[in-house]
């Protein structure tokens, strides 16, 4: 299949499931379909996650948990990408194309605006409601 999809799980598939769930299964013959995650790794943890794919009807070739999104992506040949985190796509080639899904982490629906982190000028999805104590301070464009 020359068609590669990758796709997030946390806040991407889990924030519009019944498209996720429409798209995978109307492509699994035409393309090759890869769910990536950056999610805790621990003991039966991607039992869970392949649990929780199947609870939403997600179809899927492959399932991988990483840090390091962008490395899977290019080692992996993936030509359509959908994640919600700038981080994760901000550093991939021109020939992989992006979509970014917009949610309440990483948009201000009230404004109009997209969420940025002022210290990294990354968009703000990862430290929102961490509960570690840090405030963050963000920026609308």
């Amino acid at each position: 299949m020359s068609l590669v999809i990758g796709i997030d799980l946390d806040d991407c598939i889990t924030y519009c499931p019944s498209f996720f769930k429409a798209m995978t299964n109307a492509m699994k013959d035409m393309a090759e379909i890869h769910i990536i995650t950056n999610r805790e790794q621990t003991p039966g943890s991607e039992a869970g996650i392949r649990e929780e794919l199947d609870e939403l009807g997600i179809f899927y070739h492959h399932l991988v948990v990483t840090g390091n999104k962008a490395e899977y992506i290019l080692e992996k040949g993936i030509t359509v990408y959908f994640d919600d985190t700038d981080e994760y796509f901000l550093n991939l080639p021109e020939s992989v194309t992006v979509f970014k899904i917009r949610e309440p982490w990483n948009f201000d629906f009230e404004n109009h605006k997209w969420r940025y982190n002022e210290k990294t000028g990354h968009n703000q999805t990862a430290h929102l409601g961490c509960g570690d104590g840090e405030k963050e301070t963000l920026k609308l464009f």
